[in-house]
């Protein structure tokens, strides 16, 4: 519960977080072309990368939302 409530207190880190998580789908693909591994490949084009994708940007419209209706 202490997490809910730092996380609404603070959106930043709910930005920060989103661009973590696609910072690290992108560099997954990124990998995945530059050592053309099978395994980086079948874990790039995942379901986890693509959760993981869909909750980062989830995470960045969040936290600009919540910054934004601080600002009004």
């Amino acid at each position: 519960m202490a997490g809910v409530i730092l996380i609404l207190k603070f959106p930043m880190y709910l930005v920060l977080t989103g661009v973590s998580l696609l910072l690290l789908v992108i560099g997954l693909f990124w990998l995945k072309d530059y050592l053309q591994n099978p395994l980086l490949a079948r874990m790039a084009y995942s379901g986890l990368a693509a959760r993981l994708a869909v909750i980062g940007g989830v995470f960045v419209v969040l936290g600009l939302l919540l910054m934004m209706s601080e600002l009004a």
